[in-house]
């Protein structure tokens, strides 16, 4: 599977998630030092207005290294010969490749807006409240984290962070709410193609893109829930 056909799986699961993308596409940007690739998708949540007056989003997005696109190039057979030479390929295996999907959620306020800081106590609630969703109700990553290599090496496939801050300083020497995020991501399988017709192909990482977008879109909605917590409390 090269880099086109992987964005083309990577996009018809988000058409199937439903969620709506900010932009008419996605954005790729090519390293002509390395020439690795970057592509990232910007999205927004079903609910619309959910957390007035904060705008909530998201972004989704992946890296194709050069090596990777050097490698879906060919057969893993031929890899094999150039890295090793014919005779010392002959019964070689491979680990199955994976690419990382970053994923971010962001909460934050129009431009040159901000908000007071909120208490300890309310700060203390938010988190509770999201990171309680995000890793047990409505998990942006699934459970399936970590795994064994081959060589008894551990493997971390998935992983998130904890809620970060972006806050001003007005004038006034006032320290102001800008904007929240929390960031992860997610390892996903790509199939190695084989010369050799016997072998067991690869699965297509089409369902795995499916669930994780479809995590990416239940996070999003509860994310956006939450930001009642940092919203200055009404007198009375």
């Amino acid at each position: 599977m090269n880099y086109e056909t992987f964005k083309s799986s990577f996009h018809a699961a988000l058409r199937t998630s439903g969620l709506p993308m900010i932009g008419l596409s996605g954005h790729e940007t090519l390293d002509l030092g390395t020439m690795d690739r970057e592509y990232a998708v910007y999205l927004a949540p079903l609910a619309r207005g959910i957390a007035e007056p904060f705008h909530v989003s998201a972004s989704v997005s992946f890296s194709w290294c050069a090596l990777l696109t050097a490698r879906m190039a060919t057969v893993e057979e031929d890899v094999l010969t150039e890295l090793l030479g014919y005779e010392d390929a002959n019964g070689v295996n491979t680990e199955q490749p994976w690419v990382r999907i970053d994923i971010s959620l962001r909460a934050g306020l129009e431009w040159d807006k901000s908000l007071p800081l909120p208490k300890s106590g309310a700060w203390a609630e938010w988190v509770r409240e999201t990171m309680v969703r995000l890793e047990r109700v409505e998990p942006i990553v699934s459970t399936d984290v970590a795994s064994e290599t081959s060589g008894g090496h551990h493997a971390v496939l998935a992983w998130q962070g904890d809620p970060q801050i972006t806050v001003g300083c007005n004038p006034n020497g006032e320290l102001r709410l800008q904007a929240v995020e929390v960031h992860a991501f997610q390892g996903v399988d790509v199939p190695r193609s084989w010369d050799d017709p016997e072998r067991t192909p690869d699965a297509d990482p089409h369902e795995q893109l499916v669930s994780m977008f479809a995590r990416v879109r239940a996070a999003l909605h509860a994310w956006g829930e939450a930001m009642d917590h940092l919203l200055p409390k009404k007198a009375g």
